[in-house]
């Protein structure tokens, strides 16, 4: 039998982690922003009171559960709706907004979903969504409409946003409320533009990279300092020939997304369907998002050069299972676990990929839920919590896992593989370099797994503790009826040593946290 074994040496190479890998997003489809963020339907839980902006339109419990959640970037207002979206029907005074179709979400195929593509009645806008990231902590990102705007109104959108009161639209901003400007610095400029589904789509590469400087322009024109992101897709001759057009001046980012089990984004089907085979591939499918981003750091080095400051953005990434779920859905442990698997790679990969989103945060393939009585964290949203609170800011670069390895079937768009390790492993290190934080998940289905741990070059103080997601089953959820089934445990310990052995529980993510002694 394989013996299970992680080594790491804290005194190895480090790379920083950018901390926008840990990002989440909001867009006008299903319950995510309608009766999600932002309530028509009052519930039984308390709104906010004390915020002008989102008074008696946010849920308390909420606003207090994604603070917690310390997201450090938030994109808005999509997605594809984004493309449809004019920014100027949701400004204003609340009874004079303008109250629109989902031209998206709300109209042919997609219209025959109930509940898929509400009316928008446009009671969260940018001066709302900006507020919220303010309380909350996150760097804003917002999404030009490309597909049925212009440049100008684009541009306007900046300058609502960035520009000084003695501006025509800084000036309307003040008079809504607001003088000081929100210095909004991160924007895209359309949304999987290459696709047929999305309105203003552009058949041509070289087409959307053309109309992409216009936009591009217009908006540095009112802000030179804003940070761009434009549309890539899994396709290189696509990737290539927007940058050769566009040129490092006017990017900074070239965007990515990818949904699994299938790229394309849903399964069809009307009941999840929960087994072993579905586990294994699931556990086994990471790699196609290592991928993706090699690939796509391949098209932008072999356009721009290896020393380019363009860099990727990963802005929709997660699990879709079934279409109903973009109105709303539940994760379970298996999920949180595969999350936790991502969010590795992210750490690993940050120098060329700095920013990821999680599509998308409430109720809509969200990683929180919400009913009228209270909410729903699911293990996803664990998961983003026990990295965001139990590891460190840089990577080490020296970690050697040795494990035992399984193979899964094919499932969708995730392929057979063999030779799977069971054991994964990131280390994390504080920027003083005296605390660690080793993560170590356990993909077994059914069996808790032995390792010996092994540091190498520094000593370790006894005393530390181990934080766990995890929970009898991988397909247990939390629900109403249960909101607390799975949670993050810490147990503290004072046995550790430089060469320790430890029992991994089945279908887990574990954070081991030491500190180093200084002689």
């Amino acid at each position: 039998m394989t013996i299970n074994s992680v080594a790491l040496d804290p005194l190895s190479k480090t790379k920083p982690i950018s901390p926008f890998i840990y990002g989440s997003f909001i867009e006008h489809i299903g319950n995510c922003i309608h009766n999600g963020l932002w309530c028509y339907k009052k519930p039984n839980a308390p709104l906010v009171q004390d915020i002008p902006l989102l008074k008696g339109g946010v849920r308390k419990d909420l606003l207090d559960a994604v603070k917690k959640l310390k997201l450090p970037i938030l994109r808005a207002f999509g997605g594809c709706y984004a493309d449809v979206y004019h920014w100027k029907d949701a400004i204003g005074p609340k009874n004079s907004r303008k109250k629109v179709q989902n031209l998206h979400w709300g109209v042919g195929t997609f219209g025959t979903i109930e509940g898929l593509g509400p009316d928008i009645e446009n009671q969260f806008g940018t001066d709302e969504f900006l507020t919220l990231c303010e309380k909350i902590g996150a760097e804003p990102y917002l999404n030009v409409n490309y597909g049925s705007g212009t440049p100008e109104e684009a541009a306007e959108w900046v300058e609502y946003c960035n520009g000084p009161m003695d501006t025509e639209y800084g000036r309307l901003r003040a008079d809504h409320g607001r003088k000081d400007p929100y210095n909004v610095k991160i924007w895209g400029i359309a949304n999987e533009i290459y696709a047929s589904w999305e309105k203003g789509y552009e058949e041509e590469p070289q087409d959307y990279a053309k109309r992409y400087v216009r936009f591009a322009k217009k908006m540095r024109e009112k802000d030179s300092f804003l940070k761009l992101i434009a549309v890539g897709y899994d396709n290189s001759e696509w990737n290539q020939e927007v940058l050769k057009i566009i040129g490092e001046k006017w990017v900074d980012y070239l965007s990515i997304h990818r949904y699994l089990p299938r790229t394309s984004g849903a399964s069809g089907g009307q009941k999840r369907r929960l087994n072993e085979k579905i586990y294994h591939a699931i556990m086994a499918s990471t790699p196609l998002i290592r991928d993706y981003v090699l690939d796509t750091w391949n098209d932008i080095t072999k356009v721009l050069g290896s020393d380019t400051h363009v860099r990727i953005s990963f802005d929709e990434w997660g699990l879709w299972y079934l279409m109903k779920d973009v109105i709303s859905t539940n994760y379970n442990l298996m999920d949180g676990i595969w999350t936790s698997l991502v969010l590795m790679i992210f750490q690993q990969m940050s120098d060329i990929c700095p920013i990821a989103n999680w599509a998308q945060l409430v109720n809509s393939i969200g990683i929180i839920q919400t009913d009228p009585d209270g909410l729903i964290l699911t293990p996803i949203y664990l998961a983003f919590k026990l990295f965001r609170d139990h590891t460190y800011g840089n990577v080490l670069d020296g970690v050697a896992v040795e494990c035992e390895t399984f193979s899964n079937k094919k499932l969708a768009s995730i392929p057979k593989r063999e030779n799977v390790p069971y054991i994964a492993s990131n280390a994390t290190i504080n920027e003083a370099g005296d605390k660690i934080a080793i993560i170590l998940v356990n993909t077994h289905f059914d069996r808790s797994l032995d390792i010996s741990l092994k540091i190498d070059s520094v000593k370790i103080n006894k005393e530390g503790s181990l934080v766990t997601l995890t929970s009898e089953s991988a397909f247990d959820f939390n629900t109403v009826e249960n909101r607390t089934k799975i949670q993050l445990t810490e147990k503290k310990l004072s046995d550790l040593s430089e060469e320790m052995n430890l029992k991994l529980n089945p279908h887990s993510v574990n954070v081991l946290k030491l500190s180093i002694l200084r002689e």
